[in-house]
């Protein structure tokens, strides 16, 4: 295979995501999503056409759209060279874990359970916790400056699309698949010491079925323009799509707000959950002393590396010269 073979094959690792169950962007969820649109335009005020709530130029023509193409592309590249080792990476660790511990404590005293009680732990269990692992790492992008200047390329979109979701600086995105390997590892390590030969998760076409289930339920409109609240009441368990715009809005009183992936239990015991009251005209991005690079993919990943750095050097030279 010649190097632009190779390199046409790695840029179309990003577009099969349509084809492939595990992705946000697989064809089902995308059609679920379109259809929960209709709905809302015909419950609504019809102010606009239906065909430009899907395809206004506006907004798929937007720079910052352009950006998370961009961005999208690059993802499918990190996902062939950097990501592979991966899922190989959370099924040894997983299994050394559960040698370690029936070495050091031998076979846990419960092991009667049933195989379908073990599987809907299992399932569960790993959704809950990888769940707040998700929040808790978010949590923290915002908190610590240095992983902040990652983040921010994620929140400097101006627009929502569903491919916003991949708008992620490559740095941030080894990080977070970094923490989804060890916490799937912990999870399925500590169960399968519990509940020997029992595990598996329950699937739906061969992904994570809560997972997909999730997906399939209007994720994709988290990232849109399309205002999807589930009502007070709801809202104080599970993250809506409207919550999550509010996540992205540059209004001070959004700031803060609504960390979590599905869950918003999470939310509600940090202080930090926001429930909507009503329709909100919000404003996407960052403000203006926050965004600290400039336009352009190559802009977006190189300029958030030297901050960083510096946000990271500084107090380490502070202290060394004091």
């Amino acid at each position: 295979m010649t190097l632009v073979e190779e390199m046409l094959a790695l840029c179309t690792e990003a577009v099969r995501a349509v084809v492939q169950p595990d992705k946000r962007v697989y064809w089902l969820h995308l059609l679920v999503a379109a259809l929960i649109v209709v709905g809302v335009w015909a419950r609504g005020s019809r102010k606009k056409s239906l065909l430009k709530l899907f395809f206004d130029p506006a907004l798929w023509l937007h720079p910052s759209a352009r950006e998370d193409y961009g961005l999208f592309l690059l993802r499918g590249i990190f996902r062939v060279v950097v990501f592979a080792p991966f899922a190989l990476g959370a099924v040894s660790l997983a299994a050394g874990l559960a040698f370690r511990l029936q070495e050091t404590f031998g076979t846990p005293s419960f092991t009667g359970i049933s195989h379908g009680a073990a599987i809907a732990i299992f399932t569960v269990a790993l959704f809950a916790i990888e769940d707040f692992s998700r929040f808790l790492f978010h949590f923290a992008a915002h908190r610590w400056g240095w992983l902040w200047e990652f983040h921010k390329v994620h929140h400097s979109a101006e627009v929502l699309t569903p491919l916003t979701l991949y708008r992620v600086h490559p740095l941030e995105l080894v990080m977070n698949r970094t923490r989804g390997t060890l916490t799937t590892a912990a999870v399925a390590g500590v169960l399968c010491w519990v509940f020997p030969g029992k595990i598996q998760g329950l699937e739906i076409l061969g992904v994570d079925a809560l997972g997909f289930l999730w997906s399939t339920a209007g994720a994709n409109l988290r990232h849109s323009h399309v205002w999807v609240s589930y009502g007070s009441r709801m809202e104080h368990w599970l993250i809506s799509p409207a919550q999550h715009q509010i996540h992205h809005s540059v209004e001070p009183r959004h700031h803060e707000r609504n960390f979590g992936t599905a869950l918003a239990v999470w939310d509600r015991l940090f202080g930090t959950l926001y429930v909507t009251a009503g329709r909100e005209v919000l404003r996407m991005g960052l403000s203006p002393q926050d965004r600290t690079h400039g336009r352009g993919i190559i802009r977006l990943i190189v300029e958030p590396i030297f901050r960083s750095a510096g946000k990271v050097v500084s107090p380490v030279a502070a202290l060394w010269r004091s």
